[in-house]
């Protein structure tokens, strides 16, 4: 009894260690100078920090929920700075129909370069938006929030592909700008699943275009693959992110839609799959084990890569045997026995745990083992929330509150099932 309740003791001392030192590392690693135009602005990685990632802000924006309720920054504080950062995105940030641009050069708080207008960077950003304006309830808050939302035109995206309803994933006015390929415009399109659910709550969340959500959800391929027993949706290229990201704030576990899909069964049928692909292929990878798992994106020996596990639309598993640990805890919600287990075991490798917590990634393919000296704030942002998740689920609490998430998962004819509706009676 002794010997479980200090074991139970050490397991949440490890994740509220991961949780506390992920928030230090955004707050860190966000531009707060008030006299500076990208006030609240979150830098992409640890070694650019002159460029911004508008997801990033998003993952910081919710950070603060979380610093409140841990006692990490005072509720006045917290309040200040995420007023701040809303007023940025607002009147500063570059946007096109409201669509943020991918990154932004800190120092001015313009788009950077010729990078695209980036819809999925503009929905994780949109969840720290909704996020702090369901938890704060400050009228300031929530004017800036609803501004922020109210703006983003949602019909520009729309368009039919094979009979189906469908958005544009990204635009780039610039025909050599990036993903552009020589020619502006609307570049590719969420015609399969992928990291995307969120944007269909957001649209039937709307009071513009509520009526199109359900068709735009229906409209988006579902592939299902197996591997080794487990049976899923997968994305094309199958990085474990995919199946992560919306769920890091949407509470799904007792959600299914009316084919009876539910994502975050999904999802961990996924995490279970990632950690089989690696198990079989140790002895070709040996930094994979049963301890070792998940493909993602991430830093690597050859620089930032978005590696996949199989199934992938094109059966090739996609390696170089680097592994991230926000794979493994980014799954913690949907496995938490296996990923705890992973997370202890990495928390013993040298040199891995650094300041902030895990660092990016590490290979052990090479005659040396490989550790990045990376930290990625989206990667960051992720095992923060995620982490929360399984400890107290703040963030999750406030967003599946928010009014234009509750319509949404109505629009899209989202449902808790019976059991769960029974174990919350009984509570």
């Amino acid at each position: 009894m002794t010997h479980a309740t200090t074991r139970c003791e050490m397991d949440q001392d490890l994740l509220a260690d991961i949780q506390r030192t992920a928030y230090a590392y955004l707050m860190d690693h966000t531009q707060f100078d008030e006299t500076r135009p990208a006030y609240g602005l979150t830098a992409d990685h640890s070694a650019w920090q002159d460029v911004a990632s508008i997801a990033a802000t998003g993952f910081t924006l919710s950070a603060f929920i979380i610093g409140v309720e841990y006692d990490y920054i005072s509720r006045l504080e917290a309040t200040h700075k995420v007023k701040g950062i809303l007023r940025t995105l607002l009147n500063t940030c570059d946007h096109y129909h409201g669509f943020f641009a991918h990154f932004f050069d800190i120092p001015s708080g313009k788009r950077y370069q010729q990078c695209e207008y980036s819809t999925i960077d503009t929905a994780l950003a949109l969840n720290g938006v909704l996020a702090v304006d369901a938890y704060f309830k400050d009228p300031q808050i929530s004017r800036l929030s609803k501004a922020l939302f109210d703006r983003v035109d949602w019909s520009i995206l729309m368009h039919e592909y094979h009979g189906r309803k469908t958005l544009y994933m990204s635009y780039n006015p610039d025909k050599f700008g990036d993903y552009a390929e020589g020619k502006a415009g609307f570049i590719h399109r969420w015609d399969m699943f992928a990291e995307q659910l969120m944007m269909y709550l957001f649209i039937g969340g709307s009071k513009q275009y509520s009526a199109y959500a359900y068709d735009l959800y229906k409209g988006f391929e579902r592939t299902e693959g197996h591997y080794q027993g487990h049976t899923y949706y997968y994305s094309p290229g199958n990085a474990l992110f995919v199946y992560q990201f919306p769920l890091a704030w949407l509470d799904a576990e007792a959600y299914q839609d009316d084919a009876g899909i539910n994502w975050f069964k999904n999802a961990e049928s996924a995490s279970r799959a990632h950690r089989a692909v690696c198990m079989r292929n140790q002895h070709t990878y040996k930094t994979f084990s049963a301890d070792f798992w998940g493909l993602t994106a991430s830093d690597s020996p050859g620089g930032y890569h978005v590696f996949g596990a199989l199934p992938r639309v094109d059966n090739q598993l996609h390696t170089d045997g680097t592994i991230a640990p926000s794979a493994a805890v980014g799954s913690l919600p949907f496995t938490p026995a296996l990923s705890l287990q992973s997370i202890q075991a990495m928390k013993a490798i040298p040199d891995l745990w650094g300041r902030y917590g895990f660092k990016d990634a590490f290979n052990f393919e090479g005659l040396t083992p490989w550790i990045s000296d990376k930290y990625y704030s989206i990667n960051k942002g992720l095992e923060m929330l995620m982490v929360n998740a399984a400890l107290s689920k703040d963030v999750q609490k406030a967003y599946m509150c928010h009014p234009i998430i509750q319509k949404g998962l109505r629009m899209l004819k989202w449902k808790k099932t019976a059991g769960f509706e029974r174990a919350q009676q009984g509570e």
